[in-house]
Parts: structure tokens; sequence; C-alpha cells
């Protein structure tokens, strides 16, 4: 090959190249609020990705793609655990992983660190990455539907949409608060205290370590109902 075709080849390449990278930058831009609603972004959930930085979340986590494999990825947390759980997590995590063989250190999170933290976890659980992780996708599907159509969801699914962030059934969810199907044994809460220990458990049960959940009264006797149902 000629020198001078050589040359026409790597500047032709290089101007294409450049030309499609710089195309394709401008048109990642353009498109900021429909893949990552931007407008969604405010104080809280700047200073919640602070909270996330100050801590070294991505020592252990993973979010969007990077970070440690140690522990769960966060991408899609809120939907998977829900605002509540997060916020007793981050801050409880000895009571909360007590019983359980996964261990988080006690890092001294605030209350308003943690509701902060969670505003930056339910706009990153929004953006729009092609269902990443896949193992979230039933959880957000459930979270999303439980409260507009829960008639449509399987009860299985609608439980664990609500609750598979701790506990299991059926060999899914996180068997980190005990399994559904051991629970109905054991209890003896009727349909009505079930529904007011789901949306505030310490009522029911002073010492109780679950935090509030935040599902309507319709989903938590839907739940209800699936529970008893197992006994």
């Amino acid at each position: 090959m000629e020198l001078k075709n050589a040359r026409l080849i790597f500047w032709g390449g290089t101007l294409v190249s450049a030309a499609i990278f710089g195309w394709m930058t401008y048109d990642f831009h353009q498109q900021g609020e429909a893949l990552a609603h931007n407008s969604k972004i405010d104080d809280r959930v700047i200073a919640g990705k602070k909270v996330w930085h100050k801590y070294n979340c991505n020592n252990c986590h993973t979010i969007l793609g990077f970070g440690g494999y140690y522990a769960p990825d966060m991408t899609k947390a809120y939907y998977r655990l829900g605002a509540g759980n997060i916020i007793a997590i981050v801050m409880n995590p000895q009571e909360v992983y007590r019983n359980s063989f996964r261990k988080m250190p006690q890092l001294g999170v605030t209350e308003m660190e943690a509701q902060n933290l969670v505003a930056f976890l339910h706009w990153t659980a929004d953006i729009e990455n092609r269902q990443w992780p896949p193992q979230d996708e039933k959880y957000v599907k459930a979270a999303r539907l439980r409260e507009s159509h829960p008639e449509k969801l399987q009860k299985t699914d609608l439980v664990l949409g609500a609750c598979g962030g701790c506990h299991s059934f059926a060999n899914q969810g996180r068997d980190i608060a005990g399994d559904f199907g051991e629970i109905a044994k054991r209890i003896t809460y009727d349909h009505d205290t079930l529904i007011r220990y789901m949306q505030n458990p310490k009522s029911v049960k002073p010492d109780s370590d679950m935090p509030p959940q935040n599902v309507s009264p319709e989903t938590a006797g839907l739940i209800a109902d699936f529970i008893l149902s197992l006994r």
C-alpha cells in the first residue's frame, strides 16, 4: 500500500470515527430527561449522592455497573427494599441482619442522611438502563403495579414486590426476616392485626425490628390474605 493511501485511510477513519462519537455524545445528552429523568434531580437527590460517597458505599455495593461485588447491587434497591427498609438497614444494620449470614458495618448514618440516600436511590432506580440488574426486574414490576393495579399481579409477585427485600417464599426473595411459609404457621394474628403490623409494626409488637412498610391498606390486606392462606 502506498503511503498516500495509508494516510487517507488513517485520516478518513479518524474523522469518521470522531464524527460518530461526537454525534453519539450529543444524542446522549439530548436524551437526559427521557433516560435519566434529569428534572427529578433535586437537592435531596444531590444530598443523597453525597451520602453515598461519604460512607464509601461503592466499596461493597455496585450501582449502575460501578462498585464492589461483596454486597447486593443497589441500582434498583428502592423497589427491591422500599424506603422504610433502606432507612432501617443503613441506620441499624446490626439489628436488621442480626440473624442473617449477611453483615454490614455500623456506619453512623443519621436519619436525615438515610432519607436523602433514599431520595438518591429512588432517582437511580428510575433510570432507564435496559432493566439492569435483571434479577431485580421482578421487584420493579411488582412495586410499580402493586398500588395502581394489584389485581393484575399474582399473589406471590405482589408479596415479593412489597416484602421480598427481607422475606422469602417459594425460593424467591431474601430470607433475612424469615420465609412466609414458616411465618404463617407461627403467628397468631388475625387479618386486621396483620394489616396494622405491616403499616406500624411497633403498635402490635413493641420490640419488633421491622420498619413500617409503605403499602396502602388495600395492598396490606391482599398480603395479609396471602399469608393467612398459608396456614
